[in-house]
């Protein structure tokens, strides 16, 4: 690639960073009306802030009656273990409890989410209260990513409500970057003592909750879901969302004649993680507006501006493992089914087999992509560095860990190795003075003559 050309591209790329692209947004709302649980068998119970942590717990135990120790997720099971999760739970399914008092919604919670998580989606979105989570003296919550629950989730909202506690930090990570919510030392000052503290975050974004210390911290948590289908932005919406030094970066750079002058395919590796959603387990297709709204944050914005400028773009899978720095394009993510074949020993056909590979980087190279950023691969600079992550780069998922061995026999040879999946747009660009890299014509057509004007004053209308 020419110098003209890497220096149009990395103006591409240096505009696409500097749109601020949030994984996470917060405030905290007053409640007109206490906030009230009623439980199935009809009672009810206020949450209010007491004198102090040590008098909170006495005073939430109508509340604590109700729950039980709270589980987690792990793979397809469902375990109790309190040196991973310490807390108690009771779920809102079955109606075994409602909320007076308090709605996202009305709140103008949803509204706040919408504009700094979402911007781009014309449809709106609503909150699906799940759980309410209690953490006394000592419990915690170890690092973590919530379980999907249904193609429509895309994050989750939780809401603090005014119970006294000490420590128990939210703390959000995401590439690198770390968030923490310290709402315990804010309730114990605040004024009003009933104001309530949230925070809303995309689903594949690890959080924590850090060990209390003492009283109580309750929370109400809900999925965040998209509430209709389809429902493609107006150009207006799009415009405003649409960075426009994005849009003429675009411009520029399809314009260059001296950028992939013969046409090729453009490679975006996402920051955020998908392969948990079950349409991304779907053979693939062409993106639109509609179905560019289901991405995330930066992801979204490469797509829909690669859209805009007249772009074909398509949702891509690839694994790659940490041995010996083989990539695999693949059809789509895999299935857990599919996932489920891979054993602790794997051969190079077995991975063929089980999942959906279309090619693979020893017979195709770089599957004939042009990267717009250093696709995840197994030097962990590029993706996963412990000491200085970074949210730009791509999101890459853990997919199974074997003994593997790329010759296709197993003995002294094998080593063990992890698998990872990440997701890629690709951008088809078309080769230059074609479609929309075509050069535009001067128009030829002689200006109009002036009619002539009559003397009767001309009426206009209203």
């Amino acid at each position: 690639m020419s110098k003209k050309a890497q220096s149009t591209l990395e103006n591409l790329r240096l505009a696409i960073h500097g749109v601020s692209a949030p994984f996470s947004c917060e405030g905290s709302c007053v409640p007109d009306q206490p906030v009230t649980f009623v439980f199935r068998d009809r009672t009810r119970f206020e949450v209010a802030r007491a004198k102090n942590a040590y008098e909170q717990k006495n005073q939430l135990k109508p509340l604590l009656d109700h729950c039980q120790p709270a589980p987690f997720g792990d793979g397809k099971k469902t375990r109790y273990d309190r040196n991973v999760r310490d807390a108690l739970q009771l779920k809102a399914e079955g109606g075994a409890f409602s909320i007076l008092g308090f709605d996202p919604e009305s709140a103008g919670i949803l509204k706040m989410i919408q504009q700094e998580l979402v911007p781009h989606d014309p449809n709106p979105i609503s909150a699906e209260l799940y759980t309410v989570n209690v953490y006394t003296e000592g419990g915690h919550f170890a690092p973590h990513k919530d379980t999907p629950r249904g193609h429509d989730m895309f994050g989750t909202l939780v809401v603090c409500l005014p119970s006294q506690f000490m420590n128990g930090n939210l703390v959000l990570s995401h590439r690198g970057v770390v968030q923490k919510f310290d709402w315990g030392s804010v309730i114990a000052e605040q004024d009003p003592p009933n104001r309530m503290h949230w925070a809303a975050f995309f689903g594949d974004v690890d959080h924590e909750i850090e060990r209390i210390w003492g009283g109580a911290r309750v929370t109400l948590t809900y999925h965040l879901l998209r509430r209709a289908k389809g429902g493609a932005p107006t150009r207006i919406v799009a415009r405003q969302d649409l960075a426009p030094r994005i849009e003429a970066a675009w411009q520029a750079l399809l314009a260059d004649k001296s950028f992939l002058p013969r046409g090729g395919i453009l490679g975006y590796p996402c920051c955020h993680l998908y392969h948990q959603d079950a349409r991304y387990q779907r053979k693939r297709s062409p993106l639109d507006r509609p179905s560019a709204t289901l991405l995330k944050g930066r992801d979204q914005l490469v797509a829909a501006t690669a859209l805009e400028a007249g772009l074909n773009v398509t949702f891509n899978a690839y694994m790659f493992e940490s041995g010996v720095d083989e990539t695999w394009q693949l059809e789509r993510f895999p299935t857990s089914k599919e996932k489920s074949k891979l054993h602790w020993q794997v051969e190079a056909t077995d991975l063929e087999r089980a999942l959906p590979i279309r090619a693979d980087s020893e017979n195709d190279g770089d599957f004939g992509v042009t990267w717009l950023e250093p696709p995840p691969s197994s030097d962990t600079t590029t993706w996963r560095s412990k000491e200085d992550r970074d949210r730009e780069l791509p999101a890459a998922a853990h997919l199974h860990s074997a003994d593997y061995c790329p010759w296709g026999y197993f003995g002294n040879e094998s080593s063990e190795v992890d698998f990872y999946t990440f997701a890629a747009l690709h951008m088809e660009i078309p080769k230059f003075g074609q479609g929309i890299r075509a050069p535009t014509k001067p128009s030829t057509r002689a200006p109009a003559k002036r009619k002539r004007s009559s003397s009767r004053p001309r009426r206009d209308s209203e």
